[in-house]
């Protein structure tokens, strides 16, 4: 079993979770999914970072719609451009890639009209921090760096450089400093 990194960034006023990424490698490439706020809304995403461990220019494809198994598009900081051919992303990965990412979200966040919504918002506004449709579950409030406006935190041996290079490329408003 891949075991994922995982980059997680929450203001504590306004947006609340700004970011919330995992992510594996396999030979050169990066796979994993995002999602935060753009505004007010919460766009996600699968995503492939091609060549990103070599020595050629690594190449950002995103799914179009949070669906890994249907459109994707290249995502560069110029913008983003739809794509004629499949990305070279095998069957047995998305699906990987979609249980990954149904673990992620039980672990990591909580959403609006969900059971149990009620009392884990509850919870953060006691916090007085908060609570919007997307929110990440209180018991992972422990793990984030404390310190300033937004807290974060990054799984052990986590490559930061890819959030940096994701974030500049992402249809996310939040950029790491």
């Amino acid at each position: 079993m891949i075991e994922p990194h995982v980059y997680v960034a929450y203001a504590l006023r306004g947006a609340g979770l700004l970011c919330a990424v995992f992510w594996f490698v396999k030979e050169d490439q990066a796979y994993g999914w995002f999602t935060g706020a753009k505004a007010h809304e919460h766009p996600a995403a699968y995503f492939m970072l091609e060549d990103y461990y070599s020595t050629r220019q690594a190449v950002c494809y995103r799914s179009l719609d949070n669906d890994v198994y249907g459109k994707w598009l290249v995502a560069s900081t110029e913008g983003e451009a739809p794509i004629d051919r499949p990305v070279p992303v095998s069957m047995e990965l998305c699906h990987e890639l979609e249980r990954m990412q149904n673990a992620f979200v039980r672990e990591w966040l909580f959403f609006e009209g969900e059971p149990g919504y009620e009392e884990q918002a509850a919870e953060l506004r006691a916090s007085e921090l908060p609570v919007l449709g997307m929110n990440i579950r209180p018991c992972k409030l422990g793990k984030l760096v404390k310190g300033g406006p937004v807290w974060t935190y990054g799984s052990p041996g986590a490559d930061a450089h890819i959030v940096r290079f994701l974030s500049r490329r992402w249809p996310l408003d939040y950029t790491p400093d």
